[in-house]
């Protein structure tokens, strides 16, 4: 036991692990410090203790190198569309239906897809992210990915929102990509989106449901969704003579010339399915660029509707 407890000592010494305390002393860090002193008069010394407490995060590299949206289709879907985010859904809208229905009605927005988008972040509320948001941004930030550019955009919307609502940046907690809340806004979305909408004196994305499905609803309504324009609809392809292809609609739906459409391929279980998504489609993917997200969205909200459907008419 002796030998191996100076052999620990011995490590330590001559291999101290790496830590992050140096970080304020790089160069592209001194050069964010210096810019956000010069445009929004922060304090230098300040920023410079803060930077030297942030972490080494490699999961939070690693986990924005491998996203979800990376996976099939039918993997995606099984994560989000479960029983259990149906049921809870439905829940969560019998809940604060009455936040719900007001959000609807103010913003055009279902409740449904609030309910859903509130799903597929944050399992409504109950896992709003263990990373803290100066290391996640930080590490991303000064990192060699090609969206460093973005997350340091990020950061700096990050310091600006802390001083103004008087937060500790070390002690704010979100997601590995620094998304926080129950939306799981960024730091710019919660400073340009995000509403009091349950009429208390501050925000709070993080405790205050009825905060929430206000900022979703009205993040959705600012990028332009349309309240009688659909989602998306699955479609069938049929080949034609000369190679070309044409669709159908399944189920028959009612008529919707005039709206523009894309067509969306993705891998199912049984083979390629084809769905048209609308211009609504494409607001959901402000939220997250991706058609998997926003076809999880989608038909996460399907499912809770028609769930509580059938409960009303039980």
């Amino acid at each position: 036991m002796l030998l191996r407890f100076l052999l620990i000592i011995w490590m330590i010494v001559f291999f101290p692990q790496p830590v992050f305390a140096g970080f304020a002393d790089r160069p592209d860090v001194k050069k964010f410090i210096n810019q956000m002193t010069e445009r929004h008069n922060f304090v230098r010394s300040e920023l410079v203790d803060l930077f030297n407490h942030v972490k080494m995060r490699p999961a939070v590299i690693q986990s924005v190198k491998a996203p979800l949206e990376a996976k099939p289709w039918y993997t995606y879907q099984k994560l989000f569309i479960t029983e259990w985010r149906i049921r809870e859904g439905v829940a969560f809208w019998n809940k604060h239906e009455a936040a719900l229905e007001r959000a609807e009605q103010i913003y055009g927005v279902p409740a449904s897809i609030i309910v859903a988008t509130l799903g597929v972040e944050t399992k409504y509320g109950l896992h709003t992210g263990e990373y803290r948001v100066i290391d996640a941004l930080s590490n991303l930030a000064f990192s060699h990915s090609s969206r460093a550019p973005f997350f340091r955009s990020e950061l700096e919307q990050f310091l600006l929102l802390v001083r103004e609502q008087n937060m500790d940046p070390l002690k704010v907690t979100g997601s590995y990509a620094g998304a926080m809340g129950q939306p799981q806004f960024m730091p710019s979305s919660i400073r340009q989106y995000a509403i009091h909408f349950s009429g208390n004196s501050h925000i709070d994305l993080e405790h205050n449901a009825i905060d929430a499905i206000g900022s979703v609803a009205n993040y959705y309504n600012k990028h332009g969704w349309n309240t009688h324009q659909p989602v998306a609809i699955q479609t069938r392809l049929q080949a034609q003579p000369f190679g070309f292809l044409t669709h159908n609609r399944i189920p028959q739906t009612p008529s919707l010339s005039g709206y523009k459409a894309k067509l969306i391929e993705l891998q199912g279980y049984s083979g390629r399915e084809y769905w048209l998504g609308y211009p609504n489609f494409e607001v959901i993917k402000r939220y997250n660029p991706s058609d998997l997200y926003a076809m999880a969205v989608y038909q996460l909200s399907d499912q809770i509707a028609m769930l509580r459907g059938k409960s009303d008419n039980a």
